[in-house]
């Protein structure tokens, strides 16, 4: 079973523009006209054109500032009209998507990314971000223990600065907003522990002390390799050390394979992104 390291990361937000004292005390799923007011605000600080058409969505992906988000083992999507999203927006929920089927054996159900504002819903706030690529709504799962578990770490991370969250009635979701450069440290930050820990994994199995294992003794000549139950038994014995070195190396690789979390998204969107 894979493990994800979670942090508990504090972020400066100098230089992401100033939050207002009531959305500061963010912390709930009830969301606010402030929190809409400052998610809109985070979409034009770091430049993010809000589409109006289809035909203006496929630009974006052409010119590759939306990336396609398609679902893997850990998440999968569900009646999404446009599957695509800002780059640091894939490697969120990527990374949730991993460690929500960690804690609770299933994947993870995301019902919308990016929509056009001519294809906004009618009870959709004119401050949405959606049509900014920043947004995700999520499934609310069915089961109670899932609930618990996505709800506290959306929480934890929105205390953090890291996004905001609103759990939405009509129809039932959670509406989460990325902020880009929080975020985006802090992605880099976790996926620095992990690569730590695989390594400091790989170190304590190259470290142990090699096993010997005697077929015979050598004073007993050749025919000690044909015949007898002792021969039998080291050679059961050398096989089932081998086929155990062999699935060690093989957990080994599977460990330090690279995350999709881990790939550039994460680390481009140190920068700021601009749509022109």
């Amino acid at each position: 079973m894979r493990r994800i390291v979670l942090l508990a990361v504090g972020f400066s937000l100098a230089g992401s523009g100033a939050v207002s004292a009531e959305w500061s005390a963010a912390g709930e799923l009830s969301g606010s006209r402030s929190s809409m007011t400052h998610q809109n605000a985070v979409a034009k600080e770091n430049d993010f054109s809000f589409l109006r058409t289809s035909a203006e969505v496929t630009r974006m992906v052409t010119e590759g500032r939306l990336v396609w988000v398609q679902g893997n083992e850990d998440y999968t999507l569900s009646n999404v009209s446009h599957p695509y999203a800002r780059p640091i927006l894939k490697t969120f929920v990527e990374r949730l998507g991993a460690q929500y089927r960690d804690a609770c054996g299933q994947r993870m159900v995301v019902t919308s990314l990016t929509r056009p504002t001519s294809e906004q819903p009618r009870n959709a706030s004119p401050l949405s971000v959606h049509p900014a690529g920043m947004a995700v709504d999520l499934r609310v799962p069915a089961s109670q223990k899932c609930r618990s578990w996505l709800e506290d770490a959306l929480l934890s991370m929105e205390r953090n600065a890291l996004l905001d969250v609103t759990r939405e009635k009509r129809p039932p979701h959670y509406h989460v907003a990325v902020f880009p450069e929080q975020y985006g440290a802090y992605a880099v930050a976790q996926i620095k522990a992990e690569a730590e820990e695989r390594k400091a994994e790989l170190a304590s199995i190259v470290s142990l002390p090699p096993v010997v294992i005697q077929l015979g003794a050598a004073e007993e000549g050749p025919s000690a390799w044909s015949s007898g139950p002792g021969m039998l038994a080291s050679l059961l014995f050398a096989i089932s050390a081998l086929a155990g070195g062999v699935a060690v190396l093989i957990r080994t690789h599977e460990r330090a394979q690279p995350s999709p979390a881990a790939s550039p998204a994460g680390t481009q969107n140190r920068r700021r992104i601009t749509d022109v």
